[in-house]
C-alpha cells in the first residue's frame, strides 16, 4: 500500500508524456510551414506563368508561343514540367472557371508532390499541392504621359504652365535628383498620378497634383520602335523630292510608305494627306498652314526621320493609326533623331487623336498663345514653358485597339 502511495517520479513521467507532445506539434507544425511555404512558392510560379502566357499572347496572338513563354516563366521560379513529378499546364483560353473559353485569358496550374516529415508516421510520405492562375489583359494602361530618359531632368515645367490629363498619370524614369524641375508655382498640372523613380529636390511642387517621389519603374508601350527606313522604303514612286508638298504632287503610298526628300519640307496649307500610311519626313518638315493627316476611320502617321519639326502658328490635325505597326502613333520622332521636338510655338495648335513618341528627344512647348491636344506622349523628356496641354487618354478612348494594356491577374 505505501508503494501505491509513493508519487516520486511523477514530474518525470509528466515531463517525458508532454515532450512526446511537444515533438509531435513541432513535427506537425513542420509539415504544416513546409507545406505553406511550398504552396506559396508554387502559386509564384503559377502567377508568374500566367502572367507571361498573357503577354506573350497580347503581342504574338499565338497560343504556342503563349504557352512556351509560360512554361519558361514557370521553371524561371523552380517549378519545371516533369521534373520530380511537377506539372505545369498552360491552356490558352482558360479551360476552366468563370473566364473559360474567353480568347486572351491564360491559365495555368501547377502541381508537385511535397515530401512531409510527421504525416508520413501515418502513411503519408507525401502532399499533391496544386496552385492556379488565370491572366489577362482586359485593362489599358493608366499613364499617357512616359517620360523615359533614365537620367537628368525628365519633367520641366516652367511659368504658367499648365498639362491636364486628368483620367491619366504621368510617368517619370529619371532615377536622378534632378528627374523634375518647377520654376515658379504659378502653374497647373492635372493628372491622377505624377510618379516620379528619382528623388528630386523640388524648389516648387506641381499643383494641384503633387508628384510621388522613388516610385517603382515601368515601361513604354513601344519600346524604341522605329520608322521606315527612307534606304529600302523610299524610291522615285513613293517619293516627293519638292520643297513644297501640294495635293498636285503628293505621291502614293508605296508599301504603306511615302516620303518627303527636301530640306525642311513645307507641307502645303490646306493640304489633306490620305490615311493608311506613314510619311517620313527624310531632313526635317515645317507645317505650312492649317492641315490634316489621316482621318477617323483611316489614321496616319507623320516621321520626322532626321532633321527638325516646324509647326509655327499653324493648326495640325492628325489621326492615328488603330492597327498595325504604329497603332497609336500620330507623330513620330525615332529615338536615332535626338533633335528637340517642338510641339506648340506661338499661337499654333495640335490636336492628336494618338500619342506623340519621341522616346531620343525632348518634347518641348512654348508660348500661351496657342495648344495642343495630344492623347498620350511618350518621350525621353518633356519641357512645357507656359504654354497648355491637354492629354484626354488615348487609352481610354480606344481600349480595344491601344498596344499600350495591362496584364493583370484575374482568377
Amino acid at each position: 500500500m505505501k508503494i501505491l502511495r509513493d508519487e516520486s517520479g511523477q514530474t518525470l513521467v509528466l515531463t517525458a508524456l508532454c515532450t512526446m507532445a511537444l515533438l509531435g506539434f513541432i513535427a506537425l507544425a513542420l509539415d504544416v510551414g513546409v507545406l505553406f511555404r511550398a504552396k506559396r512558392n508554387m502559386q509564384t510560379a503559377a502567377d508568374s506563368a500566367a502572367i507571361a502566357a498573357a503577354v506573350d499572347y497580347m503581342y504574338n496572338a499565338s497560343a504556342p508561343s503563349a504557352q512556351a513563354a509560360g512554361m519558361n516563366a514557370s521553371a524561371s521560379n523552380g517549378f519545371t514540367d516533369g521534373d520530380s513529378g511537377t506539372s505545369v499546364t498552360l491552356s490558352i483560353p482558360a479551360a476552366d472557371g468563370p473566364n473559360a473559353g474567353v480568347a486572351g485569358f491564360s491559365e495555368a496550374v501547377v502541381s508537385q508532390p511535397v515530401p512531409t516529415v510527421f504525416m508520413r508516421l501515418f502513411g503519408r510520405s507525401s502532399v499533391m499541392l496544386k496552385t492556379r492562375a488565370v491572366a489577362a489583359d482586359p485593362g489599358t494602361g493608366t499613364a499617357c504621359i512616359w517620360l523615359m530618359a533614365p537620367t537628368g531632368p525628365g519633367l520641366v515645367l516652367q511659368g504658367n504652365y499648365d498639362i491636364e490629363a486628368p483620367h491619366c498619370g504621368i510617368y517619370v524614369n529619371s532615377t536622378t535628383s534632378d528627374a523634375m524641375k518647377v520654376t515658379g508655382n504659378g502653374g497647373t498640372v492635372s493628372a491622377t498620378f505624377l510618379d516620379v523613380v528619382g528623388n528630386s529636390s523640388l524648389q516648387h511642387d506641381s499643383y494641384p497634383t503633387s508628384a510621388t517621389m522613388n516610385s517603382g519603374t515601368r515601361k513604354d508601350p513601344w519600346g524604341n520602335l522605329v520608322g521606315p527606313d527612307p534606304a529600302s522604303a523610299c524610291n522615285a514612286a513613293n517619293t516627293v523630292t519638292a520643297a513644297t508638298v501640294t495635293s498636285a504632287n503628293l505621291k502614293p503610298a508605296l508599301n504603306g510608305v511615302v516620303c518627303f526628300s527636301a530640306a525642311n519640307v513645307t507641307l502645303s496649307a490646306g493640304l489633306t494627306l490620305p490615311g493608311g500610311a506613314v510619311y517620313v519626313a527624310e531632313n526635317g518638315v515645317q507645317i505650312g498652314g492649317t492641315m490634316t493627316i489621316g482621318s477617323a476611320t483611316n489614321g496616319a502617321t507623320l516621321d520626322v526621320y532626321s532633321g527638325t519639326f516646324n509647326q509655327g502658328n499653324s493648326v495640325l490635325s492628325i489621326y492615328a493609326p488603330t492597327s498595325g505597326t504604329y497603332n497609336g502613333i500620330a507623330l513620330m520622332q525615332p529615338y536615332t533623331n535626338t533633335n528637340q521636338l517642338q510641339v506648340q510655338f506661338g499661337s499654333g495648335n495640335q490636336v492628336l487623336d494618338g500619342y506623340i513618341y519621341a522616346p531620343g528627344a525632348q518634347v518641348y512647348l512654348q508660348d500661351h498663345g496657342g495648344g495642343i491636344t495630344a492623347t498620350g506622349i511618350v518621350a525621353a523628356s518633356l519641357f512645357d514653358k507656359a504654354s497648355t496641354i491637354t492629354v484626354p487618354s488615348y487609352d481610354a478612348a480606344n481600349p480595344a485597339t491601344t498596344p499600350n494594356r495591362r496584364v493583370v491577374l484575374v482568377e
